[in-house]
């Protein structure tokens, strides 16, 4: 129409290929801003089936509106793609509004993570040293809620600092705390008797809290890192292999093994070892190129070298095929 209106009137026919582009472009815009409405109302009912409180989603945008103020603008919410935070909080809390509200307590694995993650965010020495001032402030106050979970946090910033013997006696603490125990806390313990530099004791820690902890990978690695820093290259490799019949698609247990594999003088395994790491990690070509390298190594039997040669046209094949999926996108 545009066109056609041009060989008449050249002004009235930019008008309307103007109007009917921005009428485009705002369509496209009403259809965006319907779809994130949507999506958090999906969200808000996947939380609730899934036994979360939806207030915490509330919360969550509050945050999330304080800290990008500086960049929302002024510009009003008809031309953003998105709806402003603030639109979408009222508009969560409109819906929820009328749900029962539920009490639920944190549990101990969140109440940790947190602690972590407030002992982490700022790395520099001087956030470093603030969380430390502030973990050891609610530590003095006796009516600290959580006290083993502030432990926790205080060992994780003082192993950052480097401060192992003040480390070590705060993870105690937060184990004393706990006398049924937890996999985070072994975790932390047997890091922070690594980076001291006792293997011995961190592999101690490991393997009892592997017993302890069937399902708790981290002590799994930990555990093996510590033979390896002992030079017990034998145990290793046999500890690697029996955890990998179980965790096959775990990528630093290939990783670990790599190394025990290479300490031992063990190439062509070492090679065969780092190929299915990079599998793992969808790093195709660096696993073909691992895997023909540990045939170039020698030394594998006829059994070994045909399983390398299978491994190779299936990587390659997952490589052929995410090129495709790629060119057709």
């Amino acid at each position: 129409a545009g066109l056609l209106l041009g060989g008449v009137d050249s002004q009235l026919g930019s008008a309307v290929l103007f109007g009917g582009a921005a009428g485009g472009q705002q369509a496209m815009v009403n259809f965006t801003r319907e779809n994130e409405s949507e999506a958090d109302r999906l969200g808000i009912q996947l939380m609730s089936d899934a036994g979360f409180d939806p207030n915490g989603m509330i919360a969550f945008f509050g945050r999330l509106q304080r800290a990008s103020q500086a960049y929302e603008g002024q510009a009003p919410a008809y031309l953003s793609s998105h709806p402003l935070t603030g639109e979408r909080i009222a508009d969560m809390q409109t819906r929820v509004q009328d749900a029962r509200y539920r009490q639920r307590p944190d549990s101990l694995e969140f109440r940790l993570v947190r602690a972590k993650l407030q002992a982490q965010a700022v790395t520099s020495v001087d956030g470093l040293g603030a969380a430390r001032t502030r973990f050891e402030g609610l530590l003095r106050d006796k009516t600290t809620p959580d006290a083993a979970a502030t432990w926790y946090g205080l060992a994780v910033v003082l192993l950052a600092q480097r401060d192992f013997d003040a480390a070590g006696r705060a993870i105690n603490e937060a184990r004393r705390r706990l006398p049924s125990g937890h996999p985070y806390l072994e975790r932390l313990a047997a890091q922070i008797r690594l980076d001291a530099g006792d293997a011995a004791g961190a592999l101690q820690i490991a393997a009892a809290g592997t017993q302890r902890f069937p399902g708790a990978r981290t002590l799994v690695h930990l555990q093996a890192d510590a033979m390896l820093r002992l030079r017990k290259f034998a145990d290793a490799e046999t500890f690697l292999q029996d955890q990998l019949a179980t965790y096959r698609s775990d990528p630093v247990l290939w990783r670990l093994l790599a190394r025990a594999h290479q300490s031992a003088g063990k190439q062509a395994l070492a090679h065969r070892a780092s190929a299915e790491e990079y599998a793992l990690i969808g790093g195709w070509l660096a696993s073909i190129e691992q895997f023909k390298l540990a045939l170039q190594a020698g030394g594998l039997d006829f059994y070994t070298s045909s399983q390398i040669d299978a491994r190779i046209k299936q990587v390659q094949a997952a490589y052929t095929r995410e090129q495709q999926d790629r060119a057709q996108r």
